[in-house]
């Protein structure tokens, strides 16, 4: 959310009102546009309001640090992450110098840059930021507030992405708890909640709540936001992706149209909410056995995701499996080969050769190799899917149950029955406790 101006201290109320006047007006100009989602023209008033605060009233002054502030706001909703975080970063340290480090003003922007490593996998990084935060917030506002509330939201995120779903699940429903009791029902925050929830509910198996909340979500968005607003488009790609997901195409379809199009309205053909829709889109087409279809939506986002984030970011492996998974349904096995061997040696370069998500690389080119024929080339990559998985955290085991499920069929194909059967008596280990969880569950 953009500022307009700070609770300026005391060092700073005897200033020339014409120059404040001039900032105010320069600033209230990127808000507006920044209403009506015209981004770019956002962030050219904001960069002159940004220089305009900095020439009139100095370097360390509350008007430079809301300035800094609104900047980093619309470089995020411009997939500028780099940007996003100088400009947080400049506006943190302002506030600190001017607010003193326990101010609700430090606790967002540590929260702002906590978001943007959490973007970026670095879930370290982000964590001593909101823990900081939170403790800010306890401190000033309470643990019932929802200033609060945010905050936790923002470190259950953390959990999320270490699939530590057994320890976010209670954070989000305390969040959503307490905006449930000091906000309006129709508050965009309590529809984010809902949403954020539904996402858990839907990795989990839960497939009735998740879809109940998506909806009620949804129903909070148009009230509050109304039709054209971004977050009502996530919302229902989000529901979207739950219908492609539990084999309901045609429930997805309407709702991957409308995004689609607030979104190309609200941030432009070129930007990466726009390839999240073509990505869904070209599963759609998959669904319905349309690959033709399906290859153009996925190439449309693999060039979106390119250009924004480079040849070689962990973004765009989504894409570059997507079109593997087509290739391979369509017997071109060595067009899916170096889609996945790119979208591998994206994952090893980023984030090391024992990431989860170079397993999961090394699983998708073992199925393909197994799909080929290529049995020793198949054994040796899903060997090193598996010894990755079996040294990581517990959020792996389902994916290791799979690595061992293609395992055990490679083997039969090999003839090697006796590691068949191991592998399949370790399928069933890991599925019996699952199982009962879940039955536990309801």
């Amino acid at each position: 959310m953009l500022r307009r101006e700070n609770a300026s201290p005391d060092a700073f109320s005897f200033e020339d009102n014409s120059m404040t006047d001039r900032w105010e007006d320069i600033n209230g100009r990127a808000i507006e546009h920044l209403r009506h989602e015209r981004y770019e023209e956002a962030l050219q008033e904001a960069l002159v309001a940004a220089a305009c605060a900095e020439s009139e009233f100095g370097a360390v002054h509350p008007n430079v640090a809301v300035s800094y502030h609104n900047l980093g706001e619309i470089h995020r909703l411009l997939g500028s992450r780099g940007q996003a975080e100088t400009s947080f970063g400049k506006s943190l340290s302002l506030y600190e110098a001017i607010n003193g480090p326990d101010s609700g003003e430090v606790a967002d922007g540590l929260v702002n840059l906590a978001a943007l490593d959490l973007e970026q996998g670095r879930l370290d990084q982000a964590e001593p930021k909101l823990r900081r935060a939170l403790a800010i917030a306890e401190k000033s506002d309470g643990p019932t507030s929802a200033a609060f509330a945010e905050v936790l939201w923002h470190l259950t995120e953390i959990h999320l992405a270490r699939g530590e779903y057994a320890v976010a699940e209670p954070l989000l429903n305390r969040v959503l708890d307490i905006f449930s009791d000091v906000l309006p029902g129709d508050h965009p925050l309590l529809a984010g909640a809902l949403e954020r929830l539904a996402e858990l509910y839907a990795v989990t198996g839960k497939a009735e709540r998740t879809e109940y909340l998506l909806k009620e979500a949804e129903k909070i968005y148009v009230t509050s936001l109304g039709e054209e607003h971004p977050d009502l488009a996530r919302c229902r790609n989000a529901l979207a992706e739950f219908f492609l997901n539990t084999g309901k195409p045609g429930n997805a379809a309407p709702l991957l149209e409308k995004s689609l199009k607030v979104r190309e309205r609200a941030f432009g053909a070129g930007h990466p909410a726009v390839a999240q829709s073509y990505n869904n889109l070209g599963i759609l087409h998959s669904l319905r056995g349309e690959p033709l279809l399906a290859l153009k939506q996925h190439g449309r986002a693999l060039a979106i995701r390119e250009k924004a984030f480079g040849k070689d970011h962990p973004a765009i492996t989504q894409s570059l499996d997507n079109l593997a998974a087509i290739c391979r349904e369509q017997g071109r096995f060595d067009e899916a080969e170096q889609y996945l061997k790119r979208s591998l040696a994206i994952w090893e370069k980023a984030e090391g050769q024992g990431h989860p998500a170079t397993a999961q690389c090394s699983h998708n080119l073992g199925t393909l190799y197994l799909l080929a024929g290529r049995y020793e080339e198949a054994e040796k990559v899903l060997l090193t899917a598996r010894k990755i998985l079996e040294s990581g955290p517990e959020a792996g085991r389902m994916h290791l149950l799979i690595v061992f499920e293609t395992l055990a069929t490679l083997y039969q194909k090999m003839g090697r029955m006796a590691e068949s059967s191991e592998y399949a008596a370790r399928v069933h280990k890991i599925r019996k406790p699952e199982q009962m969880r879940r039955q536990g569950n309801g």
